[in-house]
């Protein structure tokens, strides 16, 4: 007679751990005993070619190192994975997307980007500054914004070219009369907070 089914016991089934947690726990040990050095960064790519996994899965690894505060992640052209506290060389040489601006409008305004020129790709520019594409694209939107940057049309094989020169280069009209000017008049918003006494 069989046995009642109830009465066998179930087999225990094997617990298993993501690879995440496997990888996390190699990469802990690494910086513990100093093997992953501090200051050294690693790219996303090369550990998953090194564990022989997905991007998903280094991703899970690195959320992991994070929330313990083993690691520390910075996104684009140099960024890449390094132990907290220990920022890397190359991480202080990334520009901010602030001084992209400020580099681009400069060259606009000294001519290296003449008028109605095209500017050099996202991709090159994203290249020279260490940084994504999409930063170089946030950086330069606000040259856009002021018309100073414009898309440029199929005949120019699509783009963005150089509009006008920087507001800054503006250089006064010889002969321009001073009808415009607020010369010797108090802003009103100065006067309301009293910067200034009649």
């Amino acid at each position: 007679m069989r046995d009642d089914p109830k009465d066998v016991p179930r087999r225990v089934r094997e617990v298993r751990v993501h690879p995440s947690k496997k990888f996390a726990a190699t990469l802990r040990k690494e910086i513990t005993d100093g093997t992953w050095a501090p200051g050294t960064v690693r790219r996303s790519g090369d550990l998953g070619r090194r564990f022989g996994t997905t991007p998903h899965v280094i991703s899970r690894t690195v959320q992991l190192l994070q929330k313990e505060g083993l690691v520390e992640t910075r996104a684009g052209g140099g960024g890449g994975i390094a132990p907290c506290g220990t920022t890397p060389s190359t991480w202080q040489q990334v520009a901010h997307r602030d001084d992209i601006e400020d580099a681009v409008r400069k060259r606009i305004s000294d001519g290296t980007y003449p008028v109605g020129e095209l500017l050099p790709s996202v991709a090159l520019l994203g290249k020279e500054f260490g940084v994504a594409k999409s930063t170089i694209s946030l950086a330069i939107r606000p040259l856009k914004d002021e018309g100073i940057l414009s898309k440029a049309g199929p005949t120019a094989h699509y783009g963005t070219v150089v509009a006008k020169r920087t507001a800054s280069d503006a250089s006064p009209q010889p002969g321009a009369g001073d009808a415009d000017t607020d010369c010797g008049q108090v802003p009103d918003a100065d006067r309301e907070r009293g910067l200034f006494h009649a």
